[in-house]
Order: structure tokens, then C-alpha cells, then sequence
């Protein structure tokens, strides 16, 4: 209604703005065009406002779907008309507020973990922004992004956890000692950092007991993230990647601080590499 009223009152059949048609279009567009920012400062109202349940998954949230639809119609009306600038207005309310509601929700839910609430949202948006290609929003696309991969990267290191936990809590004291100034070769001299110690702690990861806790890691996980984006594999390959580095950064400090102790973990990047699939593809 906005842009064909527009129209009719910059036409040429509508230049003689004291006739009383261009007067009834000219009033008419003033009232459509406030209709429309009406409009538009409900929808922030509801955005700020909006109340999701928490007793289950909060997936993706009402406001972002709504704006993915009024996007979709506004660039399809909007296109190449003269109106363009009061729906780019229109667009900068309405993410400003869903960037900010996303993070005040993902703080306030209780069944899902505010990092999956805000990367879900993030993506989704960044999804439709790139799809949609709308100019005036790049740098809100591409801080979609970061957002996104900020907030992936913060729940895998989260719930990742340390799977090795007593490993890297032994480590943590040697990394200590070094700092303090004890020589790399020497912290097996250290009583709570010898040798024996240490090989005690191997003996406690198998590969057994390592496939067994990622397999109940990917079910926790399974359970947390909704159906709607498809992001299941790609945190569990962040997972893996990150698994990877942890065993890299232990094996590399046997290496240094205890050398020739014929020390090692006892499964190695192969055969995590093959948990990881193994377990994504039976689920």
C-alpha cells in the first residue's frame, strides 16, 4: 500500500498537488506511512517483550521467523521503488532489537544453555541475511556471524569440557612449576609430578573409557540442540577438533618434561578420529 500510494502521488497524472485526488493520495500516504512505523514499533515491542517457555528446547525464536517472512515480502515490494529508505529504517529497528532480545533470552532460559540459544538465533538470522542479500544490513550479517561462531566455539570448549580432566589438572601443576622456574626435565623429579604419578593417570584413560564418555557427550548434546538448524555435526566436529587439540597439548608436554620415560597416552588421533564417526553415524 506504502509504495503504490507513493507512486500515485509522484506520478505525472497526480503533479498538481492543489487537486483534490492529490490532496486524498497525499493525506492517504502520510496515514499508510505512519500505519507502517506503527507497525514496526509494535514489532520491536513485541521483541523486547516476548516470553518463551522454559520448560522446553528454546530452538528458534518467534520474533526471528516473523522477521524472516516480513523480510522476504518487504524485498520482493520494496525493490527499486522510492521507498526503499523507510524499509531500511524499518530493518535497523527490528534487528537492533532481536540481536539484543536473543542475548537477554539466552541468559534467562532454563532448559537450554545460553551459548545454543544465541548461536541457533544467529545463525539463522545470518542465514536469511545472507539469502536475502539486503545491503543496509552487511555489518549486522557479518556480526551475525561472529556471533555465531563466537557462542559455537564457547559452548564446545563448555561442554567439552576436558575430557581428560584429571590429565589436564596434572598438567596445569607442571605448567606451573615451569613458570615458577623449574626446568621442563626436571618436573619428574617433582614428588606430585612423577613419573609414577603420571603413568597412573594414563593407565585411567583407555580407549574404552574415551569412546565411552564421547558417546554420552553426543547424546547430551543430541538433546540440547533443536532439529530446526541442522547443527548437530558441525558442533560435534568442532568437538572433535577441539579433543584433538587437547591431546596434542598433553602429548606435547610428556614430550617435553618427560623425556625418554617411554610415556604416552594409550589411544591415539586415529582412533579418536574414528569415535568421533563412529558415533555420529550410529545415532
Amino acid at each position: 500500500m506504502l509504495v503504490r500510494i507513493s507512486r500515485q502521488v509522484l506520478s505525472k497524472e497526480h503533479k498538481d498537488s492543489r487537486s483534490f485526488l492529490s490532496i486524498v493520495l497525499a493525506n492517504c500516504l502520510v496515514e499508510v506511512k505512519r500505519n507502517v512505523d506503527t507497525y514496526v514499533d509494535n514489532q520491536v515491542r513485541t521483541i523486547n517483550e516476548i516470553r518463551v517457555s522454559k520448560k522446553s528446547k528454546c530452538g528458534i525464536l518467534p520474533f526471528v521467523v516473523t522477521f524472516e517472512r516480513f523480510a522476504e515480502q518487504a524485498e520482493s515490494i520494496f525493490k527499486g521503488t522510492d521507498r526503499r529508505a523507510d524499509l531500511d529504517k524499518s530493518y535497523s529497528k527490528l534487528i537492533s532489537a532481536q540481536f539484543k532480545a536473543i542475548h537477554k533470552i539466552a541468559i534467562e532460559h532454563q532448559k537450554t544453555p545460553s551459548d545454543v540459544v544465541i548461536f541457533e538465533n544467529f545463525h539463522h538470522l545470518h542465514g536469511v541475511l545472507s539469502r536475502l542479500k539486503i545491503t543496509c544490513l552487511e555489518n549486522e550479517r557479518k556480526e551475525a556471524k561472529q556471533r555465531y561462531q563466537e557462542h559455537i566455539q564457547a559452548y564446545v570448549t563448555t561442554y567439552l569440557g576436558r575430557p581428560m580432566e584429571k590429565l589436564n589438572h596434572f598438567f596445569e601443576g607442571v605448567q606451573t612449576l615451569v613458570t615458577q622456574g623449574v626446568k621442563e626435565e626436571e618436573v619428574g623429579f617433582q614428588m606430585a609430578y612423577n613419573k609414577q604419578e603420571l603413568r597412573k593417570l594414563i593407565r585411567e584413560y583407555t580407549s574404552k573409557e574415551v569412546k565411552k564418555g564421547l558417546d554420552h557427550l553426543y547424546k547430551k548434546v543430541e538433546k540440547t540442540l533443536c532439529d530446526e538448524e541442522s547443527l548437530l555435526q558441525v558442533v560435534w566436529r568442532s568437538m572433535q577438533q577441539e579433543f584433538i587439540h587437547q591431546y596434542n597439548h598433553i602429548q606435547n608436554l610428556i614430550k617435553r618434561c618427560y623425556p625418554g620415560a617411554n610415556l604416552t597416552l594409550e589411544f591415539t588421533i586415529d582412533e579418536v578420529l574414528q569415535f568421533f564417526s563412529n558415533i555420529a553415524q550410529s545415532h
